[in-house]
C-alpha cells in the first residue's frame, strides 16, 4: 500500500506539499480559535484583564473602546471576524483537497482500464468478468474515496488534535495530559475492539460484490435465453443472495462506524464533569475553575468530532483493506508501466504494417492451455499463400478457434512458430494484427449508429466517407443503407438487436474491410445464418478472392467449396484437403 501512495504522490508532489501545508495551518488557526475563548471569558469576569498587559492596553485605547461592555463587543466582532476567515480558509482547503482527489482519481480510474484492456487474451479466457467490471466500474472510486481521501481526513485530524493539545498544555499542563492519555486511551480502545470485525465485513462486501455483479452479467447477457427457459427468478434469486450479503455487511460496518461517536460523547462529558468536581476537591475557587473550564469545553467540543472522526477514518481504510489487496497487482503493473516501462502497454493507433508479399508458413504449430495437460494442436504445418483462399475443418473441440486465435496474435503456440515472409509474427505482433480483419460468428456491435460501428474506434470526424461508401458497396449494404429513413445515421441497438442477422454480419464485413486488411480471418462467420442469407454472403467474400487473403472455420463444407484448400484438424493434427 506504501508503494501506491508513494508512487501517487510522486506524480503530483506540489499538491501533495501544498495539501499538507493547508491542513497544518488550518490546524493552528483552529487551535488559535479555541485559545481565543480563554481571553473572551477572563475579561467577562474579570474588567482589568486586558488593561494588565500594556500592549493590548495601547492597541485598546488606540481603537477607542472606552468601557468594559465595549471592550467585551469588540471582543466578541474580532472572534466573529477571525472564525468567519478561518472557515473560509478551511473550506478553501477542502476544494484544494477534493480537487487533488478527483485528478487522481480520474488518473486511476483511466489507468485500471487500461491495464485490463491491455491484458494478454488468455488473462480474459481466466478471469472472471465480473472481478474485472468491479475493478474498473469501483477500482478508482473505492480506492480514493475509502482510502485516500480517508488518509487525508485521518492526517488533517491528527494534525489538528496534536496542535489544540499543545495550546492546551500552555493553560494547565496537567490537565492537557490527562485528555490526552484519555482520548488516546479510547482512540486505541475502540479501534483496536472493532479492528477484526470492519475487515470481516469489507471482505464480505467486497466478495458479495463480485458476486451480484457475476449475476446482473449473466442474467443480462443471455437475455433471451433467460426469458425463453424462464429463468428469470432463478437469476433475480442469486442476484438477491448476493446483493443482501452486501448489504448486511455494509449496515454492520456503518454500525460500528457510529458507535464510537456514542462512547467518545459520554467519556468525554463524564470527563469534563469529574474534571470539576476534581478541581473543587483540590480547592480550587469555582470562578477560578470557568475560564479553564471554558477552553476545555471548547477543545471537547472540537477535538470530540475530531476523535470519532480519526476512528472512523482509520476503519473506512481497514474495511478496505480487503479490496485493495484484490487490486494491489493492478496497482503494481500500473506503477511499472509508467514507471519502469516494463508491463503490458495499449497498442498505438497506426502501427507499420508487417510486410507480407509472398507466403504465411504454419511451421510445426503445437499448443496447450496452461490449465491442460493435453495438446490442443500438435506439430501443425502447413503453407498459405498471399491471396489465397483456405478453409479450416473439423470436429467440435478439434482445435479451429484456438488456431485462429494463435493466428490472430491473441494467443502464442507452445511450440512452432506462425512465419509471414519467413518472420515470425510474434516479433512483432502489433505490426502483424495491423495486417488482419476478423470476421467471428456473433459480430458485436456497439449500441451507436451503422457508420460508427462500420467504422468503429474512430471519431466521427475522423470517418473516412469515400472509403466507408466502397466498403459499403463490397458488402452489399449500400442498397439496404438506402432504405432506411436515418441511412448510416440509423442507430443499431445494442448489441445490434434492432437489425437482422443477416445485416448484422454484412456490417461486420463492412467493419472488416474498413480497416483495409491484407488478411481475412472468418470464424464461423456465417453459420448462424440461414441457408439463402449464408449464400448470398459466402458470394460475397468470394469477390475478394485473390485480392485478400482468406482464411475461414466452418462446419458446413458447402460454405467452402471455392476455397483452395482446406486443412482439416482433428486429434491435434493437420490433414491437407486439396
Amino acid at each position: 500500500m506504501a508503494n501506491f501512495f508513494v508512487f501517487s504522490l510522486f506524480r503530483q508532489k506540489k499538491e501533495f506539499v501544498l495539501i499538507f501545508t493547508i491542513m497544518f495551518v488550518g490546524a493552528v488557526l483552529e487551535a488559535v480559535g479555541i485559545g481565543a475563548i480563554l481571553p473572551l471569558i477572563s475579561l467577562m469576569g474579570q474588567p482589568n484583564y486586558m488593561l494588565e498587559n500594556p500592549d493590548i492596553s495601547t492597541i485598546i485605547k488606540n481603537v477607542g473602546v472606552a468601557s468594559h461592555e465595549e471592550m467585551i463587543i469588540f471582543c466578541v466582532g474580532l472572534l466573529m471576524l477571525f472564525y468567519l476567515l478561518k472557515n473560509l480558509y478551511i473550506s478553501w482547503g477542502m476544494v484544494i483537497q477534493r480537487r487533488y482527489a478527483k485528478n487522481i482519481q480520474c488518473f486511476y480510474a483511466k489507468e485500471i482500464f487500461t491495464t485490463y484492456l491491455a491484458k494478454p487474451y488468455d488473462f480474459h479466457l481466466n478471469t472472471n468478468s465480473a472481478n474485472i467490471l468491479r475493478d474498473v466500474c469501483y477500482g478508482a472510486t473505492n480506492l480514493f474515496n475509502n482510502i485516500l481521501m480517508p488518509i487525508f481526513g485521518l492526517a488533517s485530524e491528527l494534525i489538528t488534535a496534536l496542535v489544540i493539545w499543545i495550546m492546551l498544555l500552555t493553560v494547565d499542563v496537567v490537565t492537557a495530559t490527562i485528555v490526552a492519555l484519555i482520548m488516546g486511551l479510547i482512540i486505541v480502545s475502540i479501534i483496536r475492539s472493532f479492528r477484526k470485525k470492519i475487515v470481516q465485513q469489507g471482505r464480505i462486501q467486497n466478495d458479495a460484490s463480485v458476486g451480484y455483479l457475476k449475476w446482473i452479467n449473466q442474467g443480462l447477457g443471455s437475455i433471451k435465453e433467460t426469458k425463453i427457459l424462464g429463468k428469470e427468478r432463478f437469476f433475480l434469486s442469486n442476484y438477491v443472495n448476493s446483493y443482501r450479503k452486501y448489504a448486511e455487511a455494509t449496515q454492520r460496518y456503518l454500525f460500528l462506524l457510529d458507535i464510537p461517536r456514542v462512547i467518545i460523547e459520554m467519556v468525554v462529558v463524564i470527563g469534563l464533569l469529574l474534571l470539576i468536581v476534581f478541581k473543587i476537591i483540590l480547592g480550587e475557587h469555582p470562578a477560578d475553575i470557568i475560564p479553564i473550564l471554558g477552553v476545555l469545553a471548547m477543545a471537547a467540543f472540537r477535538l470530540m468530532p475530531s476523535a470519532n472522526r480519526i476512528v472512523s477514518y482509520y476503519n473506512t481504510i481497514k474495511n478496505q483493506m480487503p479490496f485493495f489487496y484484490e487490486i494491489h497487482d493492478v496497482l503494481i503493473e500500473i506503477k511499472e508501466r509508467l514507471v519502469v516501462g516494463n508491463a503490458e502497454v495499449l497498442p498505438e493507433h497506426n502501427v507499420n504494417k508487417l510486410p507480407f508479399e509472398k507466403y504465411l508458413r504454419v511451421d510445426n504449430v503445437s499448443f496447450r492451455y496452461m490449465d491442460s495437460g493435453n495438446l490442443i494442436l500438435d506439430k501443425v504445418s502447413f503453407d498459405i499463400i498471399k491471396g489465397g483462399f483456405v478453409g479450416i475443418i473439423g470436429p467440435s473441440g478439434a482445435g479451429k478457434t484456438t488456431f485462429v486465435d494463435i493466428l490472430l496474435g491473441l494467443l502464442r503456440p507452445t511450440e512452432g512458430k506462425i512465419l509471414c515472409d519467413g518472420q515470425d509474427i510474434n516479433d512483432d505482433i502489433m505490426a502483424w494484427q495491423a495486417n488482419l480483419a476478423y470476421v467471428p460468428q456473433d459480430i458485436y456491435l456497439t449500441d451507436g449508429t451503422i457508420r460508427e460501428n462500420i467504422a468503429l474506434g474512430e471519431k466521427y470526424d475522423d470517418i473516412d466517407d469515400e472509403l466507408l461508401n466502397d466498403v459499403l458497396d463490397m458488402s452489399e449494404l449500400s442498397d439496404y443503407i438506402k432504405s432506411l429513413p436515418d441511412g448510416l445515421d440509423t442507430l443499431v441497438g445494442e448489441r445490434g438487436a434492432k437489425i437482422s442477422g443477416g445485416q448484422r454480419q454484412r456490417i461486420g464485413i463492412a467493419r472488416a474491410l474498413y480497416q483495409k486488411p491484407k488478411v481475412l480471418i472468418l470464424d464461423e462467420a456465417t453459420s448462424a445464418l440461414d441457408n439463402e442469407t449464408e449464400k448470398a454472403i459466402t458470394d460475397t467474400i468470394l469477390k475478394f478472392k485473390g485480392k485478400i487473403t482468406i482464411i475461414a472455420i466452418a462446419h458446413r463444407v458447402s460454405t467452402l467449396e471455392a476455397c483452395d484448400y482446406k486443412v482439416k484438424l482433428e486429434n491435434g493434427k493437420a490433414e491437407i484437403i486439396k
